[in-house]
């Protein structure tokens, strides 16, 4: 521990930028109660540092507290001080949980669905990024010496972030595209932990003198970055939940309903977990990212598909299935992600809706009957559209505190709107700097 060091109590904001107030280390212990004031208003700051119209002026504060166990330190070396970094919730005056608070609302949202189904939710998050700059030559792509060129940088996140649970740090199919992926979490640990990985790549880049981006089209005529979902339920006993080997889609009767819900409202999952201008440059048919309201199996074209174990033991095959959510990218906050998914989901699981139809290939190349006969329909085509379906669903609308929703909303249409006439290009450049 160095004298100088600062604890950062950083928190994810509603443009998934991190925001930060920090203190002297050694006064960390200090704040666990009562965490820092903020000003409530920070909560409708913009990705461009502006702040929108929003119900709390100059005056209300809230508190970042921050919360146990959702911190990472990334050592000390000769050319940096160490990162301590502390993610936080926010309290309100009353030191009740603040309704504008993206984790508190994920939170409530898995306890619902714990609540009334007995299911724990799991998640582990995909982060895909684009190196731009480095001081190393960029290999070709998938290729092992794409990865032994970025060997230090990879050395260095994969030791930095074991603390925090990572699985893999592998090159990916654009020019300079890598991905880590994290190991699954249970409720909010889940989307910290997504967050916490991403900062570590982010430290580390700095010190090697990289610029990378989580943009999710970093450049227009190149590969697209996804922060892919998976997810997977325990019962109360921790027993895995989400695997029946047969039934339609391997998956139990629960977890069918579960998936129906979340494509019953797909556009206001869509708004959240696509929730800029430049998301739409990545979306769309025949760019394995999905561009259609669809379902499958073991399909990168459906925006929603099961990943089935191949292991023919029925206890590890049961530990190992999963679904990922294929729409969310980089400029997502993983807290509304998951927040939005839990009670999409969940509202399947009260209806008892039957499992949607399996779409066993690319959905574009279906005519428009069989799309229609399939229920399969294209997703929102921009920022403004999906923020419509997010308005347009009665159901969704209410998900959110009114205080997180209608700022999440002043916040994205201003982005919507700055972006409504400008060309992809200078889109594609804005975001790649920001993310």
């Amino acid at each position: 521990m160095g004298a100088g060091d600062l604890a950062l109590l950083a928190w994810c904001d509603l443009g998934a930028i991190m925001r930060t107030r920090p203190v002297v280390l050694d006064q960390l212990e200090s704040k666990r109660r009562f965490g820092l004031g903020w000003a409530a208003a920070g909560c409708a700051m913009t990705p461009f540092d502006g702040i929108v119209a929003n119900p709390w002026g100059s005056v209300d504060e809230v508190r970042q507290v921050p919360v146990e166990g959702a911190s990472v330190i990334v050592a000390a070396t000769a050319q940096a001080p160490a990162l301590h970094l502390h993610l936080t919730r926010m309290l309100d005056a009353a030191g009740e949980p603040a309704d504008a608070c993206p984790r508190n609302f994920c939170e409530s949202a898995l306890e619902a669905l714990e609540t009334e189904t007995g299911l724990t939710l799991w998640t582990a998050f995909e982060h895909e990024f684009t190196v731009t700059e480095a001081p190393f030559r960029l290999g070709a792509v998938y290729s092992v010496e794409a990865l032994r060129l970025a060997a230090q940088f990879a050395h260095d996140v994969t030791e930095a972030m074991r603390p925090v649970g990572l699985e893999c740090f592998e090159p990916e199919f654009g020019k300079g595209q890598f991905e880590v992926s994290c190991a699954p979490l249970p409720n909010a640990s889940g989307p910290d932990r997504a967050i916490l990985a991403r900062e570590v790549v982010r430290e580390i880049a700095r010190r090697h003198g990289i610029r990378l981006t989580f943009s999710p089209k970093p450049i227009l005529d190149g590969a697209g970055n996804g922060m892919h979902v998976h997810f997977s339920f325990r019962d109360r006993s921790g027993h895995p939940a989400t695997h029946d080997p047969l039934a339609a889609g391997t998956v139990t009767g629960q977890v069918a309903s579960f998936i129906a819900g979340v494509m019953r409202h797909i556009g206001a999952v869509t708004a959240v977990s696509a929730p800029a201008p430049v998301s739409y440059l990545r979306l769309g048919p025949g760019h394995w990212s999905c561009g259609y309201a669809a379902f499958g199996v073991q399909n990168r074209e459906a925006a929603v598909r099961v990943c089935p174990s191949p292991d023919r033991d029925s206890v590890a095959a049961a530990a190992a299935t999963n679904i990922e959510l294929r729409i969310p990218d980089g400029t997502a906050n993983p807290y509304l992600v998951v927040g939005m998914l839990a009670l999409a989901g969940l509202s399947g699981v009260r209806a008892r809706l039957p499992l949607p139809p399996i779409v066993g290939g690319d959905p574009a190349r279906l005519s428009a009957a069989d799309r229609a006969a399939l229920g399969v329909f294209p997703l929102p085509e921009s920022l403004g559209a999906a923020l419509d379906a997010l308005l347009a669903d009665a159901v969704a609308w209410n998900w959110m505190p009114p205080h997180l929703r209608d700022t999440f909303m002043a916040v994205k249409r201003m982005e919507a709107d700055r972006f409504a006439h400008t060309e992809p290009h200078a889109v594609a450049s804005a975001y790649r700097e920001i993310y």
